[in-house]
C-alpha cells in the first residue's frame, strides 16, 4: 500500500503533518507516530513493514502498533488517500 501522493499535498510542521486531499478538498491534521507512518506511506510498503518499523522506533509492543496502524490506516482508506 502506498499513499495517493498524485492526489496530496502535505507539509510537516514540527511533529504534525497537514495533508490537503486535492480531490475533496479536506484537509487533516497527523501527529505523533502517524507522522512518521505517513512518512513510510510514501513508498509501498506492507502492514509488517510498518508494524516492525514503528516497534524499532519507538516504544511499543507488535500487538499495540499493529492495532493502532490499522485504525490510521482506515481513516486513510476512508479519506481516499491510499491505493
Amino acid at each position: 500500500m502506498r499513499l495517493r501522493s498524485s492526489d496530496i499535498s502535505a507539509r510537516t510542521l514540527g511533529d504534525e503533518t497537514i495533508v490537503l486531499s486535492l480531490p475533496s478538498s479536506r484537509y487533516f491534521s497527523i501527529t505523533g507516530v502517524g507522522t512518521r507512518v505517513f512518512e513510510l506511506l510514501q513508498r509501498d510498503v506492507t502492514l509488517d513493514e510498518l508494524v516492525g518499523t514503528i516497534t524499532e522506533e519507538y516504544d511499543v509492543d507488535a500487538d499495540s502498533a499493529r492495532r493502532d496502524i490499522e485504525l490510521f490506516l482506515d481513516r486513510l482508506r476512508d479519506a481516499e488517500l491510499l491505493h
